[in-house]
């Protein structure tokens, strides 16, 4: 399969601060990647160079094919950045047939194209509003509608969620799933559920540098973690019972939630280790409310940057 993004020993720096530290990763035609890192990790940077508003210092990289500036690009690449402003005192509807235009659509393709992308984001009702009256949330709903003008064949998507309400957020994710049959997806979010739940990869960078590029289900230890919520916060007397279990290697506690144990285990037997647990926890009348198997995605990331 052709890569449509590739990414080899890239070098970024501004001053004496490194952004990008050869930086090397390719990603597939049809893919969702959600791109992961620390504050600081070169993440936007790395959207701007592939974007082509920021030039390489060194290395390769190739968009489409293409050098990330080439004219070839034009209307190929989608963008939405965390913020970004509007112009004040014109319409929604307005700008995006400007965008639309600026793309090369003449005026009546521009307005269907609007029609299309208003209708897929769902924002019909803001497109005769200008943008000094819309929320945070409803502007960057705006955006992520601008980025698919065109019906670009790659879209970078910087923080699509943040500052939307949960149903929102939760359209905005759901749109993602429903298009990534049709473009590839570059997400950068530190909302790591969010990526679980819309990324078929992930690319996990710190200091500018590649920690892991994998699948999600790569990333995912299916066989020796449990994730438990209890009814009730367990006593130490419950965790020590638990610890008999010779297979069990760790059980560790959320500290946001008291109720919820991760347990880490080895066994040839996986499945019978699950059994032994859920059945210790029966006995002493610990009622299980949530139970899932696989490790804590989020943690998985963390122990990788921390291990870096």
């Amino acid at each position: 399969m052709n890569a449509l993004v590739k990414c080899r020993d890239v070098h970024k720096s501004f001053g004496s601060i490194r952004a990008l530290a050869g930086l090397t990763f390719s990603i597939n035609n049809r893919t969702s990647v959600g791109l992961v890192g620390p504050n600081g990790a070169g993440k936007t940077t790395l959207f701007s160079v592939i974007s082509g508003f920021l030039r390489l210092d060194s290395g390769t990289l190739s968009v489409l094919g293409h050098r990330p500036d080439s004219s070839h690009l034009k209307g190929r690449i989608g963008i939405l950045p965390q913020d970004v402003p509007m112009l004040q005192g014109i319409s929604v509807y307005a700008q995006l047939v400007l965008l639309a235009r600026l793309q090369g659509f003449n005026r009546r393709g521009a307005d269907q194209e609007i029609e299309r992308v208003v209708a897929l984001s769902g924002i019909s009702g803001l497109v005769r509003q200008f943008p000094e009256t819309l929320s945070f949330g409803q502007r960057k709903r705006v955006i992520l509608a601008q980025a698919l003008i065109g019906n670009p064949d790659l879209v970078l998507l910087d923080e699509p969620t943040s500052g939307l309400d949960p149903v929102a957020a939760n359209d905005v994710r759901a749109l993602i799933r429903k298009l990534r049959a049709e473009h590839t997806f570059i997400i950068s979010s530190h909302n790591l559920d969010e990526i679980r739940n819309v990324c078929d990869e992930i690319i996990i960078i710190d200091k500018g540098s590649l920690v892991r590029h994998c699948t999600i289900q790569e990333l995912i230890e299916h066989d020796n973690y449990l994730t438990i919520v209890l009814e009730i916060a367990p006593q130490d007397q419950l965790l020590q019972i638990l610890k008999t279990v010779p297979a069990i290697v760790r059980i560790t506690a959320d500290a946001a939630n008291p109720k919820k144990l991760s347990i880490q285990f080895q066994d040839a037997e996986p499945d019978q280790v699950q059994f032994r647990i859920l059945e210790l926890l029966r006995q002493h009348n610990a009622a299980v409310v949530e139970f899932s198997r696989g490790s804590a995605f989020t943690d998985k990331v963390v122990e990788l940057v921390r291990g870096h």
